[in-house]
């Protein structure tokens, strides 16, 4: 699975889980940050200021399927995040917050 292939709920969560898992095996959840939208880069890189090596994006078949990953992540797992997004979200995506990403850590 590359990191461009489009993914449903279960897919989706699996791919995010497994990238945080490699960063750091024991997650404080709510130090990573999950959150949706139409333009990753803009919102992960520029608003965020998330780091590349520390978060992740996955393209999601639906905005509906793209809002129950991000609530199913904020639900069961206690990740942080906020209820906004693009107008079309097609884009999960999660980093672990630091001092110098918004919102910090």
């Amino acid at each position: 699975m590359s990191r461009f292939d489009i993914l449903g709920i279960d897919a989706a969560v699996e791919k995010i889980f497994r990238f945080i898992d490699s960063i750091d095996p024991m997650p404080v959840w709510h130090d990573w940050y999950v959150g949706i939208t139409d333009d990753v880069k803009r919102k992960l890189y520029e608003e965020h200021k998330a780091q590349h090596n520390t978060s992740i994006y996955v393209l999601i078949d639906s905005p509906a399927t793209a809002g129950g990953v991000k609530n199913f992540l904020i639900e069961h797992y206690g990740m942080d995040g906020r209820p906004d997004a693009g107008e079309y979200p097609r884009y999960v995506y999660a980093f672990k917050k630091t001092p110098c990403t918004d919102p910090p850590l």
